[in-house]
């Protein structure tokens, strides 16, 4: 996991559970033993690096924490109102299935992002308490979860998305079996809970490379069968599976252009 460090605090370690060589927890306890680590460690940083936190630092591959240091350029955005949450919900029904992660196919007609991989969630709304009752929320509106089978941990350090000027608040929850879900119709095309152990595979993993404008866009992307997670969601990925010690190293020359998966304008 990325350290960082503050003049009166010192570096936090990483996570004491699934430890050995990225071994993955192997029921919900434990996932949200090393989840929790990564929240409290989280939480460190907003406290340490106010400015940083709330542009984004967080996220960058090693967390920002000096003045000159800079938010890199395609999460970087200007200061908005516009806020969102999505759900990083991670379950672990059985020890043999291992934990997996929900995420969503967004509707092929839809006008923002449509056909791509997406943790659930979307605009924080007036009637919403929090972040995370608005993660929560819409959850329920786009995959039928029930709301009682999750232990919300709390929330990550928002992740600005430029396009949209939107700033994004991952909230983190585990569940053991996550119960019958169905899809939103004219919404949700599919429901994924796509194994931690496939995603982190080397052989999953890679960078997209998004050629607009003369200009190449990376950014970490993953493989898996017929599905692939990039952009905004993959990197939000990226830093989690980093931050919870469960990364597997892995080859970033290894390129995927998201345009021969789906119509990108």
């Amino acid at each position: 996991m990325p350290e960082y460090s503050t003049p009166d605090s010192p570096p936090p370690g990483p996570p004491s559970s699934g430890s050995a060589a990225g071994q993955l927890p192997t029921d919900a306890e434990a996932l949200a033993q090393v989840l929790s680590s990564v929240h409290r460690s989280a939480g460190d940083y907003v406290q340490h690096h106010p400015d940083h936190a709330g542009r984004g630092g967080w996220w960058a591959s090693e967390p920002i924490v000096s003045a000159v240091q800079q938010v890199p350029a395609r999460m970087r955005s200007a200061p908005t109102d516009r806020r969102a949450a999505v759900l990083s919900l991670f379950s672990a029904p059985s020890a043999q299935a291992g934990p997996s992660v929900l995420l969503t196919e967004r509707a092929a007609h839809l006008g923002s992002h449509p056909g791509q991989i997406s943790f659930p969630g979307g605009r924080v709304e007036a009637d919403d308490a929090d972040e995370s009752a608005a993660a929560v929320r819409e959850a329920h509106e786009e995959v039928a979860l029930d709301p009682a089978r999750l232990q919300l941990l709390g929330p990550l350090p928002p992740a600005p998305i430029p396009v949209s000027g939107f700033m994004v608040t991952p909230v983190l929850a585990v569940a053991g079996d996550t119960g019958e879900l169905v899809p939103e119709a004219g919404e949700v095309a599919r429901i994924l809970q796509l194994p931690l152990d496939e995603l982190r595979a080397p052989e999953n993993r890679r960078m997209s490379a998004l050629r607009r404008d003369g200009v190449v866009v990376r950014s970490p992307a993953f493989v898996v069968d017929d599905v692939l997670v990039w952009g905004f969601t993959a990197l939000l990925l990226d830093r989690l599976i980093s931050r919870s010690g469960w990364e597997i190293p892995w080859d970033p020359d290894h390129e995927v252009d998201p345009r021969t998966w789906q119509d990108i304008p």
